[in-house]
């Protein structure tokens, strides 16, 4: 599954091939297939396993949320630590643009979804706990595509809005 959640990251799940997985994993070709006849079926588990992992973060997340003196500088710096790890955070991103085109990936991506709305639901209520997990995929999202750090101040301000009110 590493093999095919780098080539994902590497390559975006459209460009992604057996033979693209295989030469990362450096294994003959039929070793993919044989597990998984299809790419589909290969890159939905190598998703279904990367978003576990995701919710495993997440759930970390919550811990050091819980133990906190300062949820919005935690929440701050929870958020710059997950981007520090570049091919998660776009695989993450990779399965949500996949979800919206392939209705058979949206119960992965909800996953993530369902997980970071949860946490931040605990912090910032129901209402807002919704907006803030959508600033944070969009906070995440364009440090992605910029390829600049997470702008932490800009970050803080709405953070701190949506859990202080």
């Amino acid at each position: 599954m590493t093999a095919t959640v780098r080539a994902i990251a590497d390559v975006g799940i459209g460009n992604v091939t057996h033979r693209k997985i295989a030469a990362l994993a450096g294994v003959p070709l039929g070793s993919t297939t044989y597990y998984f006849p299809t790419l589909d079926d290969l890159v939905a588990a190598a998703l279904r396993e990367a978003i576990e992992c995701a919710r495993a973060e997440l759930e970390a997340w919550a811990e050091e949320l819980m133990a906190s003196d300062d949820v919005v500088g935690t929440f701050v710096d929870v958020t710059r630590r997950h981007l520090d790890d570049r091919e998660p955070v776009l695989l993450e991103y990779e399965l949500y643009l996949a979800a919206a085109r392939s209705p058979e990936l949206r119960p992965v991506a909800q996953l993530w979804i369902d997980g970071l709305r949860g946490i931040c639901a605990r912090f910032a209520g129901k209402d807002r706990g919704f907006a803030l997990a959508a600033l944070i995929d969009g906070h995440m999202m364009q440090a992605l595509v910029t390829d600049e750090p997470l702008d932490a101040d800009a970050f803080r301000a709405g953070v701190e809005r949506l859990v202080n009110g």
